[in-house]
């Protein structure tokens, strides 16, 4: 699907996940982190972007933006079978918030 700037798909949703690499594993979950969500299949993934707190190392975030809610669960539905080794080198399960755009800077 290609959505020019003048338009919005008022049906896409967009995530933020969020995790924390374990000590010493930092590197590890940086490459698993972003390497996973550029090389993966996601049907309906429209655009992601991937960060790093600059003063918490380990702490990995990223933002997509999906057609929908339906198509995010579908592919987390499909990812479960590989979490647990996707997750080994983190203090905890990731973080996942679907947001909903309350305000928007004018362009």
């Amino acid at each position: 699907m290609n959505i020019s700037e003048n338009s919005k798909n008022y049906n896409s949703v967009t995530i933020l996940i969020e995790i924390h690499a374990k000590d010493g594993q930092e590197e590890v979950a940086r490459k698993v982190f972003t390497t996973t969500i550029a090389t993966t299949e996601k049907p309906g993934l429209l655009s992601y972007e991937i960060f790093e707190d600059s003063s918490d190392k380990g702490t990995l975030y990223s933002i997509q933006e999906w057609e929908n809610v339906e198509a995010f669960q579908a592919h987390m539905s499909a990812a479960k079978s590989g979490l647990k080794e996707a997750t080994e080198m983190l203090r905890d399960m990731p973080r996942i918030s679907i947001l909903n755009q309350i305000g928007r800077s004018a362009l």
